[in-house]
């Protein structure tokens, strides 16, 4: 996905790539297993499994659409895991349940969904990527801008200019308008290196430089 994406655009098109392609899907996965292993015990558990997690995950998605509440969604999720723990769909349900906390001001729920995905994915994977990212905006929202920036500031192959983007924001909103200058103006040359859109970063980094010049002018005069 490209980096210029927000977050919440990134698993709404996951949802939507789910929900317009979730048969064929697991269609593949079955037939896949059964073409490989053939259909030995094994094959057959195996195959059910990832049907299993699929349909879980799709109940999940219905329950978001629903307006199910942040708790409601946690109990879905953390079965999920308990059932399917290390595969995708259930990442991908923590990943969902932590935004809808985080529409519901639940910041504590948002960051142990967030945690809990931490401790099943490779970090170093655009999927792990993605959730230290999100993990980073709401430790910062709670207050916990030590450990935020300390998972922006090791910065990200998939995502550089979101990446330097909520470093900025961190940096700004705790006054530190210098920090957060060099951290758009780093989004802006990663946005620009990947050919995305600046828009609000070129905003951010405009106005922090012409607030900048204007420090300098009135301390020159």
């Amino acid at each position: 996905m490209a980096d210029h994406l927000q977050e919440e655009e990134q698993l709404e098109a996951i949802s939507q790539w789910w929900q317009e392609n979730r048969t064929s899907v697991i269609a593949a996965v079955v037939l896949t297993l059964g073409g490989t292993i053939g259909w030995s015990q094994y094959g057959d558990y195996t195959s059910e499994r990832a049907v299993a997690a699929a349909n879980a995950y799709d109940s999940l998605l219905q329950e978001i659409e629903s307006g199910e509440s942040a708790e409601r969604l946690a109990l879905i999720s953390a079965s999920l895991r308990q059932t399917h723990d290390g595969e995708t769909f259930a990442a991908f349900a923590s990943l969902q349940v932590a935004a809808a906390a985080v529409g519901a001001g639940d910041l504590v729920l948002a960051r142990a969904e967030l945690e809990s995905v931490m401790a099943s994915v490779e970090l170093d994977s655009t999927l792990g990527q993605l959730v230290q990212l999100r993990l980073a905006r709401v430790m910062a929202a709670s207050g916990d801008d030590t450990s935020a920036i300390a998972i922006l500031e090791q910065g990200s192959d998939s995502f550089p200019a979101s990446y330097a983007q909520a470093l900025g924001d961190i940096h700004l909103a705790a006054g530190r308008e210098a920090d957060a200058l060099l951290a758009y103006q780093s989004a802006q040359t990663e946005s620009m290196a990947l050919g995305g859109q600046l828009g609000l970063v070129d905003l951010k980094v405009r106005g922090l430089s012409l607030r900048d010049a204007e420090d300098s002018s009135e301390v020159s005069q």
